[in-house]
């Protein structure tokens, strides 16, 4: 909830709070003119720092390629040592005498900028040949040391930032597994996050942690002497594997309490919700014979991601306020959901039933991601839910109709029905969510 809404309902909820004693009537003003002082700061004054970082550090490097010829190798070094100097140095007069926090994490990602310059300017200056991903992934962790050393989230976003294109250039530019990235991610991130409270660079490691998952179908890590269609249906096993463990981890993440679990949570269910949504189709995997392949490593992979997605589903459960009804039909929703999964890691496909069942269990899960949002007052969950459903729809209409119907009236048709849902499906999300923010039941 936004803090304009939240000052909505914290007014109309007051009033009854000092009916009841549990607030006074002096308390309740104070938390009210609390609330409003807060919210007249201007927000976007506290970003002026940062963007005036972006721009200076953008400036100086394009200072340096213009005039870069003309300055001596020795002066060259000397500008470099100067300018991150500078930087640091600013960062901490902006905390320790001017009382400026948001400068001085303008002066943190300005650091941050001016060390990926300092790579790059040195690597002309000494014509070092290296292989191109290894100065972006020398300037993450750079920006990663300056959010350890300064305590700043912006250099940690830029770090992470960073990251993701190092992860991206080595995945799917040179075809290659970044398997340093999870040192990054396991060894280096995690314990800062651990130490501060911020929900945006948790979000970030989120993003980059799938990035890097998703990037796996992105490599030849198949034999080039396998044929095609095998190829194919490998990555589909694995696609299967991702979102099983996908689901295991959104499970852990919804059932605890933590900022940072809060935060991520909702890009993990999006993944799911993603894969589970490509399985609908029919036309996903190859229907040709598949060759026999050797399923014993896919069911070593297979019973440890199992293992992942009970843990999590198992913690959801205990923490859910769910009816005892309403439990049972998650449960079963979870089952049919692993085990549509692990058939399509185990048996490729030779017809459309497993598309059937996918569709019937994607609007299930909807259904119940729906509804535990609003048990939990979690409008995150609600809007995917509907979001959900109105793609579902309209893909199920242009599979179904598009070769039966003339293609203005296909269109005509469409419209129509889809304007009417629409129409439907927002009015009844903007009731779910009113009442939800009113703490009515639905």
């Amino acid at each position: 909830m936004n803090d304009k809404g939240f000052g909505k309902r914290l007014a109309r909820e007051l009033p009854r709070w000092q009916q009841e004693g549990w607030v006074s009537g002096e308390g309740g003003q104070a938390i009210l003119a609390d609330l409003a002082a807060r919210q007249t700061a201007p927000a976007w004054a506290s970003s002026l720092a940062l963007i005036g970082a972006l721009l200076l550090g953008v400036g100086v490097i394009t200072w340096f390629a213009a005039h870069w010829n003309e300055i001596g190798k020795l002066i060259k070094l000397l500008l470099i040592v100067f300018a991150l100097s500078a930087s640091h140095v600013a960062h901490g007069l902006c905390l320790t005498r001017g009382a400026l926090p948001k400068l001085a994490e303008g002066m943190a990602l300005l650091s941050v900028l001016l060390f990926g310059a300092a790579i790059m300017l040195i690597g002309q200056i000494y014509h070092i040949d290296a292989h191109f991903p290894d100065g972006i992934a020398l300037w993450a962790l750079g920006g990663l040391l300056t959010a350890w050393l300064l305590g700043s989230q912006p250099a940690l976003l830029a770090s992470l930032a960073l990251a993701a294109v190092w992860t991206w250039t080595e995945q799917f530019e040179y075809q290659a597994m970044n398997w340093p990235l999870l040192v990054y991610l396991i060894l280096a991130a995690v314990p800062l996050l651990l130490r501060h409270d911020w929900r945006l660079a948790a979000r970030g490691w989120g993003a980059l942690f799938i990035l890097w998952v998703l990037g796996w179908h992105a490599q030849p890590w198949i034999g080039q002497d396998w044929e095609l269609h095998t190829q194919a249906q490998a990555h589909i096993r694995l696609f299967a594997l991702q979102v099983l463990g996908f689901a295991g981890c959104w499970a852990l993440l919804q059932a605890s309490a933590h900022p940072h679990a809060r935060a991520m949570r909702a890009d993990f269910l999006l993944v799911v919700l993603a894969g589970a949504f490509v399985f609908t189709f029919p036309g996903f995997a190859s229907h040709e014979t598949q060759p026999a392949v050797d399923l014993t490593p896919w069911l070593a992979a297979l019973a440890g991601t199992v293992a992942l997605y009970a843990l999590g589903i198992t913690r959801l459960v205990r923490t859910s306020a769910l009816t005892a009804a309403r439990l049972r039909i998650g449960i079963a929703l979870a089952v049919a959901f692993a085990l549509l999964l692990a058939t399509e890691v185990l048996v490729p496909r030779d017809n459309d039933l497993p598309a059937l069942l996918w569709n019937g269990l994607f609007l299930g899960l909807l259904y119940w991601i729906g509804d535990l949002g609003m048990r939990h007052g979690d409008r995150v969950l609600v809007n995917r839910a509907f979001t959900g459903f109105a793609l579902w729809l309209l893909a199920r209409y242009f599979d179904t109709f598009w070769t039966l119907l003339d293609r203005a009236l296909f269109f005509m048709a469409g419209g129509i029905l889809l304007l009417a849902v629409g129409g439907w499906l927002e009015r009844r999300r903007k009731a779910l969510l009113r009442n939800l923010e009113a703490g009515r039941p639905s």
